[in-house]
């Protein structure tokens, strides 16, 4: 099986799509392509002209548009301007792995098909690195093992589930929740389809990001990214190659880091610590906020938040909360404040927590030496026992295969086991994260995080973190703070 990508939509000029082309001496294809946006908004600070007569001359000269857009974005640098093109792509076939290292970019939406939502049927990816090798009929079986243990984990915990299920609970509801855990039993190869909309400067970056990966089958992703828009996109997308940078640096750090790192036997596996913090974050936050709604230097801003009285302080902080609504953002203020954290957590757990892209996120590769996750519900089925046996075959899979493939490793993993990541984000993304993950339809895994992030940073920002809570919490979070 190989990643397979299909050009789904991408962005067109309405009056190409209304039929008003007149003159034009190119294909009408061509006057749909997204290039003729880039051109036509390249030109906008330097042309006097209407945008829309921009757009009409682009899409008439389909050719010269296209020229243009090559003198402005790779010869001038102006790369911005290929941000105006837009594609929408169909990814199939490519593992849960290989996922984490497409995703891997934020600039870019993502929608996968939820394991936790849908009964998998035991598709996966057999990688190059493996494939062939003395591995390869151990890692066929234990990934068929895998797949059985799975159908009957989640038939088991879909029984579970029903009786333990509260009165008028929707059945899907019910299988949702069973599903969830029993993916945690599912491998790291397991195949994965999503929806992905990105523009043409990330694309490019993709491209050659994934053509220097390690691994194969990321390297193939590229290609098959590639393939599909460059029939529409060759004046935006470009430089696709394999760099230096992008292929050896990594390998180069991991070296020189080894060397320096003294041999950790006993690795912390505490899931949350807050490892680094802005210093004084509510005095941070409060001074924001009066330099951004006085008439003040940051200098006396500062001075004047560290002169409030709690009372005060706390005034200034309710006139932030009480209008809230759930779907209103806490102010820019916030974002003068970052907390990192170190974390570790399962894949399950890291797939929901790499959705949060307005974060840092620095991860390092899964290591059987963290343990693994295993969800309660599995323990009151009496299936702990035999998920265990299962985490233990992978883990001996895992250090078969590292001894000749260290990258390829990981695919004999599953969703249980676990890496440690960096984990970095503002005071106002915190806000909005913690909103979705720690409230009571968050999945358990993301919301024990969650929860344990909140209770860190509440620690040192008590004031400015007061609203912090899930969406069930609301209207409680208003009531405590006398709103």
């Amino acid at each position: 099986m190989a990643p397979r990508v299909v050009l789904a939509g991408h962005n067109v000029d309405t009056d190409a799509l209304a039929g008003r082309i007149s003159g034009q001496s190119e294909s009408k294809a061509g006057a749909l392509s997204p290039e003729t946006l880039s051109a036509a908004y390249a030109r906008i600070s330097r042309d006097p002209r209407d945008v829309p007569e921009l757009r009409s001359d682009s899409r008439i000269e389909v050719d010269r548009a296209r020229k243009s857009n090559r003198a402005i974005i790779f010869q001038m640098g102006h790369a911005s301007v290929a941000e105006h093109s837009m594609f929408n792509l169909d990814v199939m076939d490519l593992s849960r792995l290989a996922v984490e290292a497409l995703e891997h970019h934020r600039l870019a939406s993502y929608t996968e098909k939820s394991q936790r939502y849908i009964r998998l049927e035991g598709d996966h990816v057999v990688p190059e690195e493996i494939a062939s090798t003395e591995h390869e009929p151990a890692f066929r079986e234990h990934v068929k093992k895998l797949g059985n243990f799975y159908k009957e984990l989640a038939e088991k915990l879909t029984r579970q589930a029903k009786a333990e299920a509260k009165q008028g609970e929707k059945q899907s509801a019910i299988e949702a929740r069973a599903n969830e855990d029993a993916r945690y039993a599912l491998p790291l190869c397991a195949s994965a389809q999503l929806g992905m909309t990105v523009n043409a400067r990330t694309l490019e970056l993709m491209i050659a990001r994934t053509a220097s990966h390690p691994l194969a089958e990321v390297r193939q992703l590229s290609q098959e990214l590639y393939k599909a828009v460059e029939h529409i996109a060759s004046s935006v997308v470009r430089y696709t190659e394999p760099t230096e940078y992008f292929r050896d640096t990594p390998k180069a750090l991991a070296q020189l880091a080894n060397s320096c790192l003294p041999d950790e036997h006993s690795p912390d596996t505490h899931a949350v610590t807050l490892v680094k913090h802005t210093p004084d974050p509510d005095k941070t936050v409060a001074s924001g906020l009066l330099f951004a709604s006085g008439d003040c230097s940051w200098a006396t801003g500062w001075d004047t938040a560290n002169s409030l009285d709690d009372k005060k302080t706390n005034e200034l902080f309710a006139e932030v909360y009480k209008r809230m609504n759930l779907w209103d953002q806490l102010p820019r203020s916030f974002e003068l404040v970052d907390f990192t954290f170190d974390v570790v957590l399962s894949a399950a757990c890291f797939a929901q927590l790499k959705r949060h892209r307005m974060a840092s996120l620095i991860p390092q590769p899964y290591s059987p030496e963290l343990g693994r996750t295993i969800p309660e519900s599995v323990s009151r089925a009496g299936m702990e026992e035999a998920f265990i046996s299962h985490m233990e075959r992978a883990e001996k899979l895992y250090h078969d295969i590292y001894q000749q493939v260290p990258m390829a490793a990981p695919y004999a993993l599953t969703n249980a086991h676990r890496r440690r990541v960096l984990f970095r984000i503002n005071g106002r993304s915190l806000g909005h994260f913690c909103r979705l993950r720690c409230d009571h339809e968050a999945q358990w895994d993301i919301r024990d995080v969650a929860k344990e992030m909140i209770m860190e940073a509440k620690k040192v920002m008590p004031k400015a973190g007061a609203f912090y809570g899930g969406k069930d919490r609301f209207g409680q979070l208003r009531t405590d703070l006398g709103l």
